[in-house]
């Protein structure tokens, strides 16, 4: 994470407060590539998975996603967003 100079937005209280944003979970299946945003905002990116030889297991290895999953992940984010002020910074007394 970034250092931010800016505390955020001082209450009627004297609390310090600043937006964090918390997003809807989703899953989005986008021509065999699986991607899901999680609701801190982070997003899991799954390709078609390879079987192992001789084994029960799939391996997944590297994941190239086409920009239109880019734009639509991008849109889908600023879709399930909710805007919540959180204390930064209490005041003291």
């Amino acid at each position: 994470m970034a250092f931010q100079n800016n505390p955020g937005i001082k209450s009627e209280s004297g609390e310090w407060m600043k937006k964090e944003y918390t997003h809807q979970p989703l899953t989005i299946d986008h021509f065999g590539i699986q991607a899901q945003i999680k609701e801190n905002g982070r997003i899991l990116i799954k390709g078609r998975p390879t079987p192992v030889p001789g084994t029960d297991e799939v391996e997944y290895d590297e994941v190239e996603i086409p920009a239109s999953l880019v734009f639509k992940l991008a849109s889908a984010l600023r879709l399930t967003r909710k805007e919540e002020m959180v204390v930064v910074h209490k005041k003291q007394e």
